[in-house]
């Protein structure tokens, strides 16, 4: 007798679960994104590099370590360039290396996204495997050396220059420094 109820309580729910209705409710929600106005460039390092004078001409390299943010969140007429100029290299006794001395020989590793960021990886257009890294005693007019292409580039990008410097033999030993200034400037 108890084994029948149970079936009829059983038969009952079923009949009304399928004989029930579902009720539903589309909700449609808004969402206002604002365009930030972050377009910025820092360094991420303090490059160094070191050689023996043996004799001869040397070349050494460094990386240029940077993160762009391009916050602006902009669909069209966005992008932005990085340029770069420099200080002749010197000892702040009076002897610096040549103001042809430093070289941005390509970008390594490939761009990728900051941390905590999903960025869109800029599109670079600008020549820069053998491009003159400008440099007298006063910075002079920078160059571009790399580009994010409209619509990408967005967010926080990591970008490293690498750099190589001749050392002719005739220079005198000590310590040299030079500054080197990078921005961002919008536009492709």
């Amino acid at each position: 007798m108890i084994e029948r109820m149970r079936t009829s309580i059983l038969v009952l729910v079923l009949c009304a679960a399928l004989g029930a209705t579902a009720a539903s409710a589309a909700v449609t929600v808004s969402a206002t994104v604002a365009a930030g106005t972050t377009l910025s460039v820092n360094g991420t390092g303090s490059p160094t590099f070191s050689l023996t004078l043996n004799g001869v001409d040397q070349t050494t390299s460094y990386s240029l370590p940077l993160s762009v943010v391009d916050a602006r969140g902009l669909a069209t007429g966005g992008g932005w360039n990085l340029t770069i100029t420099s200080t002749q290299f010197t000892d702040g006794s009076g002897h610096t290396f040549p103001a042809t001395a430093s070289t941005i020989t390509g970008i390594s590793p490939t761009p990728s996204c900051g941390t905590g960021s999903t960025c869109t990886v800029p599109t670079n257009s600008v020549g820069n495997s053998n491009l003159a890294l400008p440099a007298a005693a006063t910075a002079p007019a920078a160059v571009k050396f790399f580009n994010a292409a409209n619509a990408t580039g967005l967010g926080t990008i990591n970008v490293a220059a690498a750099v190589s410097v001749t050392v002719p033999a005739n220079v005198f030993a000590g310590t040299y420094s030079s500054t080197v200034t990078v921005a961002a400037v919008a536009g492709p």
